[in-house]
């Protein structure tokens, strides 16, 4: 029985996310060029989200709770509406600029940055730098505008099955971005080591979280989850720093860490660099709830 649901169920779901992706697309080409329609189309979406989805609305609170401990209760909802309505906002205008409706400059709009120095120090090095970001407020900006600053900048990342094939990777190639597909028959890791030793930098997501079968346990955010050890691992082969960069999504600015070191050795939950990144993402997500994508799939069903 279990097997027949999930024949029947997985086609439709997938057809359901493809059908959704598609009237996004539509949507947001309608909008381009309307900046105020844009949000406000993206604030009702997010605002539906919540509100037609009992059960991932009650998961999500339960998440915040865990998360942000000393947060006052009747603030947890408007926290939970705000994250979907700015992911909605995020994905409609991240829409435009993959389909070309709008320029990198109106994508990014004014943008601060500070710590500069920092990226510069550990690019001086010679052997690349693995710059770590999260999935806080519009998190594409962070590698688009590295891009558009004169930083070589390779990114990694996943495509959806709803996307057509090399959606994402042409639009990033076109504004400038050299990117790395995840697939199942072709391992990243020999790309990402290669853009390494060519002086790139390397922007993952510390947030991306993996399958239980993989990964390293951390305590992130009151719970105990696996995190992905891949990327740091790399590092450590590459001999390259490792960079926070992060968005402060109400303020507009984008900020440059510290470099640190690899970690050395085996890779273990104590690792004092593995540590003070987790510390870190903690620290700006609590700083900025209402930017983090809580109902993101993989980490808020553990």
């Amino acid at each position: 029985m279990a097997t027949l649901a999930k024949r029947v169920w997985l086609p439709l779901r997938r057809a359901w996310r493809r059908g959704v992706f598609r009237l996004l697309r539509a949507v947001a080409r309608v909008l381009a060029g309307h900046p105020r329609a844009t949000h406000r189309v993206g604030r009702c979406v997010g605002g539906l989200n919540y509100a037609l989805r009992p059960a991932q609305r009650r998961r999500d609170l339960a998440n915040l709770r865990l998360a942000l401990p000393g947060q006052p209760a009747a603030q947890l909802p408007g926290i939970a509406r705000e994250s979907l309505c700015d992911a909605s906002i995020g994905a409609l205008e991240f829409l435009q600029l993959v389909d070309g409706t709008i320029d990198a400059a109106q994508f990014l709009g004014p943008v601060t940055a500070h710590g500069r120095e920092h990226l510069d120090q550990a690019l001086a090095g010679g052997r690349g730098v693995l710059g770590v970001g999260l999935h806080l407020g519009h998190f594409g900006k962070v590698p688009l505008w590295l891009a558009q600053a004169g930083y070589p900048v390779t990114i990694v990342i996943r495509e959806a099955r709803q996307v057509p094939p090399g959606y994402y990777i042409e639009a990033l190639q076109r504004l400038g971005l050299e990117a790395i597909r995840i697939e199942r028959d072709q391992a990243a890791a020999p790309r990402v080591l290669d853009a390494l030793r060519r002086g790139r930098v390397v922007m993952i997501y510390l947030d991306q979280g993996v399958k239980n079968d993989g990964g390293i346990p951390i305590e992130f955010l009151g719970k105990r989850v696996p995190m992905p050890a891949g990327p740091l691992v790399l590092a450590r082969r590459a001999r390259a720093p490792i960079v926070p960069v992060f968005l402060h999504p109400e303020l507009h600015e984008v900020v440059i860490h510290p470099p640190l070191p690899a970690p050395a050795g085996t890779l273990r939950e104590d690792d004092p660099t593995l540590q003070t990144l987790y510390r870190m993402a903690e620290a700006e997500i609590r700083a900025h709830p209402a930017y983090w994508q809580w109902r993101y799939r993989r980490w808020g069903r553990q």
